[in-house]
Formats: C-alpha cells, structure tokens, sequence
C-alpha cells in the first residue's frame, strides 16, 4: 500500500499543567539549594521540593484522547472506478439480505425476529430506498460522506425514502468506526469533504446532532441503517456490478422507487465525496406512489 497508517498518539502530547508544575519544583530547589549553601542548613522544603519534583518526573503523563482523524487510514488516490455495472435504470433491483447494526430505521419484521437483518424486499411497496454503497471504514472520504447525511434526513422523510448504507467491512469495524464517525469527521464544520473538488450541498452535523442521532438508538452518530457486505464477501455489490478488484466496494447510489426498480445510478470517482443533492432530485424524480 502506498500510504502511511496514523495511530493514536502514546502520551506524546503536550502537558502543560505537569511541565509547570516541574519547572516551579526545579526553580524552589535551586533557591533553598542557595540557602543551604549560605546558612549551613538544609531546610525541610529544600527536601519536600525534591521529593515532589522526583514524584512529578516520574508520573506517567496522560494520553490524549484520539478522534477520528487520528484513526483514519491515509491512502494514495485510487482508480476513480474499477468495476463494470451489472444493472440499469429500469431493472428490477438485486434482492438481498445483509446484517445491520442497530438502527431506529431498521424494518419492524426484522426488529421483531431480533435477526438484525435487513433485507431490500422488506421497504417494497412502502418506501422508495437509496443504496449508499462506500469503500472502507476509518477512511478520510467515507467518514465524512455518511456524517454528511445527517443532516438530511428530514428530507429523506419528507419523500418517504430511507438510506442504507453498505461497505464490505464487517460488523465489529463497523460499529467501531461508526462511534467515531460524526463528532470528529473530516469537514465535520466546513462543509467540505476531505479530498472532495468542492463544498458540498450543506455542511455535515456538528456534537449536537451527533448526540441527538445516537440517543436515538442507531449507530453512533447515524440514524439510518449500516449493513455490512462483508460475507459472502461483497455478494450485494457484485450483484450490483460495483465491486472493485480489491475487495472493496465502489462509491456508489442507486435510488430504488416503491416497487423495487432502480431509477438513478450515480458511481462516483472513489476519491470524491458525490454532492447531497443528486440525490434528493432523484429522489424528486420518482413516479407518485
């Protein structure tokens, strides 16, 4: 790989408060040293200095906290796209069945059977749906992509559609990655995609919304669901023709109406951030239930 793996600093950071605290410790020694040397005596704060000043040296300093930018992976811009469509606009869209982390949009039937399986024919006849498919977890363009649909959720609902999102990352990853995700996404308060070539729609949520959409019961910071694709390994992006030659999938939308045929397909540059608003027209574009 062509790139540099970042991981959480090791109580490198700055200390402020403990450096101060030993150069004050340091500069007492050095007067009561003077006062020995001048009185013949050794005070009793001479050697409570030293001791506090050994004490402070000694203590471990503390490990500052890592958000996600420090976890993320940094890799080389990628093919834009390396895979071959297997559908089209008018095609009835690929059936599939894939677990999910908890979602307040996960299907009743599924939330009843507790199977944590989400499967597309569940929404048919009853709300148009919008495929997210994207690449990796901890990686600087997808992290700031799904954060980014938070704050459109609103409009998802108000056309009666729901997002999933899919990777072939598997669950542990995924409910790791998303705890992360919103708080300290890359662009989180520009509205600006990390390696994107322009600002986006609207900015990505800040704390606030992250807090409000993880109360809610759904994966950290996201209120839709996340599905991983892991295994089969990719089965639902091949089937759907956007799985790349590494294993991974493409940046990819496909907007489904009520009966179950795709009516938009957007495979964007896998280093680029696709604009919100592809979306919500496509979405305008769909026939009236």
């Amino acid at each position: 790989m062509n790139g540099k793996e970042f991981t959480a600093p090791t109580g490198t950071g700055p200390r402020p408060a403990r450096d101060l605290a030993i150069t004050l410790a340091q500069a007492a020694i050095r007067i009561l040293a003077v006062t020995r040397i001048i009185t013949g005596t050794l005070p009793c704060t001479l050697l409570f200095a030293a001791v506090l000043l050994a004490l402070l040296g000694a203590a471990p300093s503390a490990c500052p906290a890592a958000g996600l930018q420090d976890l993320l992976y940094q890799e080389a811009p990628r093919k834009p796209v390396d895979s071959v469509l297997k559908v089209a606009v008018g095609d009835p869209a690929p059936d599939f069945a894939l677990p999910a982390l908890p979602s307040p949009d996960t299907p009743a039937t599924a939330a009843a059977q507790g199977s944590g399986m989400v499967r597309l024919s569940d929404y048919r006849g009853k709300r148009a749906v919008v495929l997210s498919f994207v690449p990796a977890a901890f990686t600087p363009v997808c992290s700031g992509q799904w954060p980014g649909y938070n704050i459109a959720r609103e409009e998802f609902e108000r056309r009666d559609a729901v997002l999933l999102g899919i990777t072939t990352d598997n669950l542990p990853s995924l409910y790791a990655w998303t705890r992360e995700m919103v708080e300290n996404s890359p662009g989180a308060d520009t509205g600006r995609a990390v390696d994107s070539d322009g600002p986006q729609a609207s900015p990505p949520p800040g704390k606030a919304r992250a807090s409000s959409a993880a109360a809610s019961g759904g994966p950290a910071g996201l209120w839709f669901p996340v599905l991983s694709d892991f295994w089969p390994h990719g089965a639902v992006a091949a089937s759907y023709g956007v799985l790349r030659g590494d294993g991974t999938a493409e940046r990819a939308l496909f907007v489904i109406d009520r009966q179950g045929v795709i009516r938009h397909i957007h495979v964007s540059d896998i280093n680029k951030r696709p604009p919100l608003d592809i979306i919500l027209r496509a979405l305008d574009a769909l026939p009236a239930p």
